[in-house]
This record gives C-alpha cells, structure tokens and sequence, in this order.
C-alpha cells in the first residue's frame, strides 16, 4: 500500500494503491493525520481507483478520518471506488456519513 498527497488550496487529495489493511493502516493513519495536520484543509478527497481491498481496520481508517474532519468543519469524500470496495463501504453504511463523488 502505498498513498499520494496532493495540496490543492483548501483540498487535500489522498491517492490510495493498493489493499487499505490492518498491514497498511498501521503506518497510513499516521501520514494522513499528518498531512491532514500540516494543511488544515477544507476538504479530504481519498481517490481509492487503485484500491482493490478494504478490511474493517480499512474502514475504521476512513470512518477515524471522517471524524477528525468533522471536528473543525472539513469534509471527507471519497471518490472513484471501484466495485468490490464499493459493495463493502455500502454493507458498512460508510456512504451514510461519507458522500461518494466521481
């Protein structure tokens, strides 16, 4: 697994490769926080195209970033989630707090 972060005036996008799992979560928790950290911005854009597996700690990962987000105003989108991650978020409710764009 590895991520990109891309600054974009208020925007920050996360582009995930890769399986987001208990392996992968250990370390990426910590490089979002911080780059969440370092530019406060409005919006967080995960782009998970190259994803090709989500477990629960995966989505305690998005669900933890939501949260953090919510805290001082910002939002959490997800975008371009391919179908065998898509139908898991979906049985997870994870599209009841976290809006889907393409």
């Amino acid at each position: 697994m590895s991520i990109e972060c891309i600054k974009d005036g208020g925007r920050l996008t996360v582009l995930f490769s890769g399986d987001i799992d208990e392996y992968a979560c250990r370390t990426l928790r910590g490089e979002i926080d911080g780059s969440i950290d370092a530019s406060a911005p409005s919006e967080v854009i995960f782009d998970l195209k190259k994803v090709s597996f989500v477990d629960s700690t995966g989505l305690g990962l998005i669900l933890g970033r939501y949260k953090k987000l919510s805290r001082t105003g910002g939002v959490l989108r997800l975008k371009d989630v391919p179908p065998a991650v898509d139908r898991v978020l979906r049985a997870a409710g994870v599209y009841t707090v976290v809006e889907k764009v393409k």
